[in-house]
């Protein structure tokens, strides 16, 4: 079996980054990767803005007074004219927030430090140099790069999207994910099972998966346990980007997607990970017209499947795109619980993750195996337990990821 941290590193050094990038609507651009740098056509904020609503005056008319007074020349309001407004000694402007101070005024005094009275402010305090005041070009300057190719996109970003004035914005193109359901026991979810057949749930948990990282799920059917059919299956997904086979990974009668990719003389990088659940995974590549198709052989068990996507195809989608964010990142919390295993391989555990005080408390999930996708709708996280431990103690300290 290859070890977890092997894997990381096939998936970090092997893939090639698309270069492939679209335009969307700003409105359809969250979860999506920066296509190229984008520029910045403009300073941020494009003139001296007031932070506060108060009075702006130049500082040297202050600096040797003690309860300096000064006459009120204008009212600058945002969105009006007032970079211009030229004032002397001893002058002020009334300027609410937002609004552009004037060229020769350096400093804003908030309403709450002044008494104002016919047309006249007192200050009771001396603010510093510069206090309220957004300087033009502080938060980001004309010619400096504004979002950077690989940035990914969130509802944080959108405002400096729209700010940039970009209604649409270049972004890399979806990779499109086919899944092939294998198993001769698999019905669709709309039917009955007997007879010894289950539902094909792992299909709509990874549709679901694919979707929640923003790229195109590709429904590529579900086939018997048969070799013909499966190599079919997998021949329409090669012109995909990544190609995901639930089931006939493992060493069985009827697991035959090893046999299948060594007809497509593919490049076998795993076909057994140290990890409980997701031991029989199988990773590859095939060269299709001068591209490189990842495909996963992954376990049919529903939290196996689920736990492998969410460890190694989130993390090869990021690779893939040139981005972060997408795979799982690792905390560390304290298990409130015993927990026993063998010393053969890593463990991922379904569990539920609060936080308490000033850390992470990890509580336990009845939990009876990979089948147990009850457990899994249950569980907010997977806390990890290490290959050379067979028992943590409650009270000790384990890595864990939300899911």
């Amino acid at each position: 079996m290859i070890e977890f941290d092997k894997v990381m590193d096939i998936l970090k050094s092997k893939p090639h980054e698309i270069d492939d990038v679209e335009e969307v609507d700003i409105s359809n651009a969250v979860g999506r990767v920066i296509g190229k740098d984008i520029i910045s056509d403009r300073d941020f904020p494009p003139f001296n803005r007031s932070a506060m609503d108060g009075f702006a005056f130049r500082h040297e008319d202050v600096e040797n007074e003690e309860s300096p007074t000064f006459k009120v020349k204008e009212v600058v309001l945002a969105g009006h004219p007032g970079e211009n407004v030229k004032i002397k000694r001893g002058e002020c402007v009334r300027i609410m927030t937002g609004g552009a101070v004037p060229l020769q005024c350096d400093t804003v005094a908030e309403f709450e430090i002044c008494e104002e009275k016919n047309g006249k402010v007192k200050l009771t305090k001396i603010p510093t140099k510069f206090a309220n005041v957004a300087l033009k070009g502080e938060d980001l300057k004309k010619g400096e790069v504004a979002l950077r190719k690989g940035q990914l996109i969130g509802t944080n970003t959108i405002n400096l999207i729209g700010s940039l004035g970009l209604s649409k914005v270049p972004v890399k193109r979806k990779l499109k994910i086919g899944v092939v359901s294998t198993g001769d026991e698999l019905v669709d979810i709309t039917e009955e099972t007997k007879n010894g057949k289950i539902r094909n749930s792992s299909k709509y948990s990874l549709s679901a998966q694919i979707g929640a990282i923003h790229q195109d799920f590709v429904d590529l059917g579900m086939v018997k346990d048969n070799e013909n059919e499966i190599y079919q299956a997998v021949e329409r997904g090669l012109g995909l980007d990544v190609l995901l086979i639930t089931g006939g990974s493992s060493v069985g009668d009827k697991d035959l997607t090893l046999k299948v990719l060594e007809r497509f003389h593919a490049n076998v990088m795993t076909k057994r990970i140290a990890i409980k659940p997701g031991k029989p995974t199988i990773i590859a590549t095939v060269e299709r017209d001068g591209r490189e198709v990842w495909i996963f052989g992954m376990p049919g068990n529903p939290v196996s499947t689920f736990s492998v996507f969410k460890l190694f195809v989130t993390y090869l989608v990021e690779r893939l795109l040139g981005t972060s964010g997408l795979a799982p990142k690792f905390f560390t919390g304290i298990l409130n619980f015993d927990f026993q295993k063998k010393t053969n391989r890593m463990h991922f555990v379904p569990c539920v993750v609060s936080t308490r005080d000033d850390h992470f408390e990890i509580d336990f999930v009845k939990y009876n195996g990979s089948g147990d996708f009850t457990a899994l709708s249950k569980a907010n996280a997977f806390f990890v337990a290490p290959k050379e431990m067979g028992e943590i103690k409650k009270g000790s300290s384990v890595g864990f990821y939300f899911i």
